[in-house]
């Protein structure tokens, strides 16, 4: 079962301008990854009742997968039997998919919701800077920050569509809401969500930030396009919070117009900030001391050499 090629372009439009600046193989393989995690979480989006089944199944085959015999039948099954991705990363994002199949979701404190965004898209972050040629493990660290930091976004920018289908993903910890709480939106409710709104905003940032500094150990003609995804993604957060809490009124997304100013500031600041280009190699470890459940983390990015 092939999915669908351009699934990219029709689902994510902010991803797939970035993408126009990729080289064209590396551009099919990062389309592969994207329809098969989008491909998963349909799956978990479901109301199907045997939604968890299904995704215990491809996880069962992504741990017994061999070159002999294609366990997936899926265009993903390229990336693994050319070991352009790590089985690891899959298996670890199938774990974050699966906390999306209970009946209610409700994140209690800021380490679990860490640890969620790591699974669901840190991952990808890792798998994505193998299929844009990395070969540095310390950069991996950048990668998943990258990967967390738009999670978070994805999060603030669905807050109130996540409580149409009875999850929430604000920690407790910081605004203790239910679902009907959200979509009522009373007066006090709202206090709680824009409070909760600014610390995903605030905590985003810090991963933008570090992330920006894996940029130097991808190959130089892979770049610009990470950049300008990272900006477009980033503006979101910006623009619920400029525009005073929209994400509790409306989904936001950046038009064709911000996505070109997103695009001139790319370009000079990958042009004219010649530090972008060098690498660093002063990662905060705090970032990523919440991660407490990821095995490839402790084997691959923090091993001993």
């Amino acid at each position: 079962m092939n999915i669908e090629n351009n699934l990219i372009k029709k689902k994510s439009k902010s991803f797939y301008f970035a993408s126009i600046f990729l080289p064209k193989p590396i551009f099919k393989n990062c389309s592969v990854l994207y329809n098969f995690c989008r491909f998963v979480d349909d799956i978990a989006d479901k109301k199907n009742s045997d939604k968890k089944k299904k995704l215990l199944k491809i996880l069962r085959k992504i741990k017994n997968w061999n070159l002999k015999k294609k366990r997936l039948n899926l265009d993903i099954d390229l990336l693994i039997s050319k070991k352009l991705i790590k089985s690891t990363c899959l298996i670890e994002l199938i774990n974050g998919v699966l906390l999306d199949t209970k009946k209610k979701v409700h994140i209690l404190n800021e380490t679990q919701l860490i640890n969620y965004a790591y699974l669901v898209a840190g991952t990808v972050g890792l798998m994505m800077s193998d299929l844009l040629g990395n070969k540095n493990t310390y950069s991996n660290r950048y990668a998943v920050d990258l990967g967390i930091a738009m999670q978070l976004t994805n999060i603030m920018r669905d807050i109130v569509e996540d409580a149409k289908i009875n999850r929430v993903y604000l920690p407790k910890s910081w605004a203790n809401l239910k679902t009907k709480e959200i979509l009522n939106k009373e007066n006090s409710a709202v206090i709680k969500l824009k409070y909760a709104t600014n610390k995903l905003y605030k905590l985003s940032e810090d991963y933008y930030d570090s992330s920006i500094k894996g940029l130097a150990f991808l190959p130089f003609k892979s770049r610009l396009a990470i950049l300008l995804a990272l900006f477009m993604y980033r503006g979101i957060g910006k623009k619920i919070i400029k525009n005073n809490y929209s994400n509790l009124r409306k989904r936001e997304f950046t038009n064709i117009f911000e996505k070109i100013i997103c695009l001139i500031k790319a370009l000079s600041l990958f042009i004219f900030n010649l530090k972008i280009h060098f690498k660093q190699y002063n990662h905060d470890l705090q970032l990523h001391a919440k991660i407490n459940e990821s095995s490839f983390l402790k084997k691959n990015i923090y091993e001993k050499k």
